[in-house]
């Protein structure tokens, strides 16, 4: 037994430190490559005003006598450079290191990236790897002679080596490769020793939970080692970088003194010279000062010297933001090896895929929520690596249709997959009982793939949209085969926190892989990964599913149009409805719709915002399965919906009261700890309203799940006419209008703990 768990330790060990360094890696290829990008362009944005300079007293661009010198004086600062190019936007190559270039063009892969829609670092400044060079854009405009905002007329293009740039085989990918295979060694050797010398985990003292403690704390351990590691190594790698930065930018100006005096001038003959330093310091913000003080020996003539000093303050909050970006990737890393871990502790409790039957779940319900909770991170994990950027691929598929808006085209895709999904709701609802729910899941996957391909191939926008219909439509009967299932397990309202803890520490994982493999190798790549990967869970429901099914609860004889009557005209679920469940659904909103508008009007980035809605999953991924079941056994379902929303409401007050970015995180931590309990409690609790209970299972979650998104949908209308009044007045009267419903559900309901029973 004690062999046999080393061996899945090992196998555990090696998949989750490999993510965590493939995960690492492209982290750090980002960063770094980002940071030596901004390095290359303090050489080449010198040179850039130049040429501006020259612009703006009528040169023309195409026509540009010395720009080949230029050009060269540019090599001599950055040996590494390849060639040096000046093209235009339309992608034509005027001048090249021999001079005038005539008839050759950029290939058409770098077009987005020379007018910087693609590769983007900062304004004016964009790079792209392409076969075994590496393009800098550095964008050239030119100020008219009115004075008017200047226009992009040309791009300074730095042409290096791949080789240049992190890769794979790069000097600090090997120190980071090394040690990572030097701490998971140390890890291995120490789980060796645990499990055959520890006298508690002996072979008669053995248990599923000391197993999963060991594994969670000696590979989480390991993990949090390696970004120590990758930090250090970053910190190392920045500062060196500034440093560089300093030295070209001391160089070039040098050179220029040189050249001023060379000519018999001085400093005191050169109007602007200050200007022009300032110029430098404003567009460098790695730069603090640029001084210059007189040098020499005594009987020598007193010479200029250039001194620059580093802003220790801008290094250091760009090392914080690195740190940030560390903790972002430990967190997903950890996500993905609590959820590997349990998966694997799960199948120890099995003996193989056809033990799950449903005595041998009544009798252990942690096997069938821990294969649901496994399989819905496997779904999601495929499912949300592109989440990030599908509006960034229609953009750029983007071509006017007649009558629609360009906001309204470019939402598309995403009103396609929500369509998929809702037409997947009612369809399955049906033909579930017929077809049996790992029928309608194989579909699913099927589904998922084919959009996912489809979106790879997408050459326009119509099979763009398309595709991600039929992606929606996929994963729509994936997911109403999932939560029929999960609602039929022996405690429900735990199988459901399970069930969203899954699916959301999968989100979270797929859109940051997803992002990353983004960068590295394209939008369609991904698509085609996300495509193969969907074989994941069809693998996995095969192994270990194939005795799972769904128990069936008798639906009454009345029809369909009766029952839907009965539920909308019943009081007590028009009750819930109203004063419950629409209400909490919009509230959610805040996180979807607002917090982002409100954290980037405060100059947080993309980053900071997406880590926002990290700390929410964070709540609602490790709280939600203790405080279900606390819940459930303690308040009942009435009074923990009662306790949800009271968090609701403190909420959003929290904001209100104070109004900061702090508030705002808080409100968003407060918002998941109310999600962790709340939404399995009104999942069971909806199932036994009138008109649903005598539904089948299915029925009764394309109902749930119809009306969920219909909340969903009003949630983001409801807040923008709410904040038209005024941001803290327009919540404020959200805040109050949920206060008042609480208080008429709270009047009109008797306090009765339920423990899991029906409402009736």
């Amino acid at each position: 037994m004690v062999k046999k768990v080393l061996i899945i330790a090992v196998g555990l060990l090696m998949t989750i430190m490999s993510f965590t360094g493939f995960v690492n890696y492209m982290t750090f290829a980002s960063n770094y490559n980002h940071s030596l990008v901004n390095a290359y362009s303090v050489a080449g944005s010198e040179f850039v005003r130049k040429i501006e300079y020259a612009l703006g007293y009528g040169k023309p661009i195409d026509n540009y006598y010395g720009m080949q010198d230029t050009l060269n004086q540019l090599k001599d600062f950055i040996p590494e450079l390849e060639q040096v190019n000046i093209v235009s936007p339309q992608g034509d190559i005027l001048y090249d290191l021999r001079g005038f270039v005539r008839d050759r063009h950029l290939p058409g892969e770098l077009l987005k990236a020379a007018v910087f829609q693609q590769g983007f670092v900062k304004e004016n400044l964009s790079y792209r790897f392409y076969q075994e060079k590496v393009y800098l854009f550095i964008g050239i405009n030119q100020t008219p002679s009115d004075h008017n905002s200047p226009t992009h007329s040309a791009d300074l293009v730095m042409v290096f080596p791949k080789s240049t740039f992190l890769q794979f085989n790069s000097h600090f990918i090997r120190h980071l490769a090394a040690w990572s295979a030097g701490v998971t060694l140390i890890a291995l050797l120490l789980l060796a020793v645990i499990f055959f010398r520890a006298k508690l985990f002996q072979k008669e003292y053995l248990t599923n939970k000391k197993i999963l403690i060991v594994f969670v704390m000696v590979i989480g351990g390991a993990q949090l080692t390696c970004t120590g590691v990758n930090y250090f190594l970053f910190t190392s790698a920045y500062r060196d970088m500034a440093y560089t930065s300093r030295d070209f930018v001391q160089n070039i100006v040098q050179k220029n003194i040189d050249d001023i005096y060379a000519k018999g001038l001085s400093l005191e003959n050169i109007t602007g010279f200050d200007q022009y330093l300032d110029s430098i310091k404003t567009g460098l913000p790695q730069i603090d000062d640029i001084r210059i003080v007189e040098s020499g020996t005594q009987g020598s003539p007193p010479s200029k010297e250039v001194q620059v000093t580093v802003s220790d303050d801008y290094v250091n909050q760009q090392i914080f933001k690195v740190l940030l970006d560390m903790l972002t990737v430990l967190v997903i890393s950890i996500f993905f090896m609590v959820e590997i871990t349990l998966l694997a502790v799960v199948v120890m409790m099995i003996r193989g895929p056809t033990q799950a039957t449903d005595q041998g779940i009544d009798a252990n319900p942690k096997i069938g929520r821990g294969l649901i909770r496994s399989l819905v991170f496997f779904v999601n994990l495929c499912a949300c690596m592109s989440i990030t950027f599908v509006p960034i691929v229609m953009k750029d598929l983007y071509q006017p249709v007649p009558g629609l808006s360009t906001d309204v085209i470019l939402g598309l895709p995403l009103s396609a997959e929500m369509l998929g999904g809702i037409l997947a709701i009612f369809l399955t609802s049906w033909s579930i009982t017929k077809r049996g729910w790992r029928r309608v899941l194989y579909t699913g996957t099927l589904l998922l793939a084919l959009g996912n391909l489809l979106a790879g191939f997408s050459v326009n926008e119509l099979l763009f949209v398309i595709s991600r219909g039929i992606a929606g439509w996929g994963l729509g009967h994936i997911l109403m085969a999932l939560r029929g299932l999960v609602v039929s397990l022996p405690e429900p309202n735990i199988a459901i926190a399970e069930y969203s803890a899954g699916a959301i520490a999968g989100l979270n994982c797929g859109l940051v892989i997803g992002g990353l493999l983004a960068d590295r190798i394209g939008y369609g790549a991904v698509f085609y990964v996300s495509a193969v990967l969907v074989i994941v869970p069809f693998i996995f429901v095969r192994r270990f599913m194939t005795a799972l099914e769904i128990k069936e609860r008798a639906a009454g004889s009345a029809s369909a149009w009766e029952k839907f009557t009965d539920f909308i005209t019943a009081k007590k679920t028009l009750l819930f409805l109203l004063c419950i469940f629409i209400p909490y659904f919009i509230s959610g909103a805040f996180l979807d719709y607002y917090f982002p508008l409100f954290a980037s009007a405060n100059g947080l980035s993309q980053s900071d915002i997406s880590r926002g809605f990290l700390l929410n999953g964070l709540f609602i991924i490790y709280l939600g399965p203790v405080l279900a079941g606390y819940a459930a056994k303690k308040l009942g379902s009435i009074k923990g919906m009662v306790v949800s929303m009271s968090i609701v409401i403190c909420a959003l007050t929290v904001f209100i009261v104070y109004g900061t970015i702090a508030a705002a995180l808080a409100t968003i931590i407060l918002l998941g700890i109310a999600e962790s309990f709340s939404v399995s409690l009104k999942t069971t609790y909806f199932l036994t309203l009138k008109g649903v209970r005598d539904l089948s299972i299915h029925q009764g979650i394309a109902y749930f799940s119809g009306m969920v998104n219909l909340s969903r949908m009003a949630g983001p209308m409801i807040y923008g006419l709410a904040l038209s009044l005024g941001t803290r007045m327009g919540i404020s009267l959200i805040s109050l209008g949920i206060l008042l419903l609480l208080l008429v559900f709270i009047l009109s309901t008797r306090f009765e703990p339920t423990h899991g029973k029906e409402e009736n």
